[in-house]
């Protein structure tokens, strides 16, 4: 079984960029175990995903709500709409009455 290994560096500068680089990638990896290591860490982490979602979970249902709301105070029989179109409708049957019995005068 033969193994390569990396031909070590031969100028003084270029192996001390090397030693650079390993202790960065030894540090990353340190970093990478004691982060999968620390429990309490990844406990909170959980707990703050969860409670993110449940806080937007909260402003869609709400959002939902106001909606519904909405939608149905414009229907309801005390609304702005609603009285709007019960005078259009009041308006339009007094012009359709008056308009009748006019007509009905004139051919008498």
């Amino acid at each position: 079984m033969s193994s390569t290994q990396p031909t070590p560096p031969t100028d003084r500068a270029e192996l001390e960029r090397d030693i650079v680089e390993t202790r960065e990638r030894l540090a990353q990896t340190a970093d990478a175990l004691a982060a999968k290591a620390d429990v309490k860490a990844q406990a909170q982490h959980k707990v703050d995903d969860l409670k993110a979602q449940a806080q937007h979970k909260v402003a869609d249902v709400k959002e939902r709500a106001v909606t519904q709301v909405h939608g149905a105070s414009d229907s309801a029989p005390g609304s702005p709409k609603v009285q709007g179109g019960a005078l259009v409708g009041v308006v339009v049957v007094l012009t359709a009455v008056t308009v009748w019995l006019v007509v009905r005068r004139k051919r008498r």
